[in-house]
């Protein structure tokens, strides 16, 4: 089973491939367009070439959640919920089964912990390296945590052995 975890953004999205499990492929990609609707329209394409180069099955991506500051936030939300509308859209369409998974729950499922966003960014960045030994950007390594996150639990869950 193949599983694509997304770090989805309105900039950067860090993508990770999981093959029954363990961790296959991972990059990312940048929406440069000026225009969000372009921005849009590209992330929705670019994950669609993701979901036919890889052969997935299924797909896990980042919940989202508007944040204590308020007022300094709401663009970041509005952005990141039109983006979380195109892609959960788009895998309605394509009848593909989807989790989406707040990033507080895979943090804590996977020990992640900082006092603010930077800390919690490198200890995503230092569980990566030492789980997996690879350096991915931030994006990506967020991306393979919600991957592990989801496969393991998803193991943990579906396991009648």
């Amino acid at each position: 089973m193949r599983t694509l975890a997304l770090d989805q953004a309105s900039r950067v999205t860090g993508w990770a491939v999981f093959d029954d499990g363990e961790l296959y492929n991972y990059g990312k990609f940048s929406a440069t367009q000026t225009d969000v609707g372009d921005r849009l329209h590209f992330i929705r394409k670019e994950v669609i070439g993701l979901i036919e180069k890889f052969d997935i099955d299924e797909v896990v991506f980042e919940d989202i959640q508007l944040q204590n500051n308020i007022v300094n936030n709401v663009a970041t939300f509005k952005a990141l919920a039109e983006v979380f509308g195109v892609l959960h859209e788009l895998f309605v369409e394509m009848k593909m089964p989807r989790t989406a998974v707040l990033s507080t729950v895979w943090k804590s499922s996977l020990g992640i912990k900082g006092k603010d966003r930077p800390a919690q960014k490198k200890a995503a960045q230092d569980w990566v390296v030492k789980t997996y030994n690879v350096k991915p950007t931030q994006d990506e390594c967020d991306a393979i945590c919600i991957g592990a996150h989801y496969t393991k639990n998803k193991v943990e869950v579906f396991d009648w052995s």
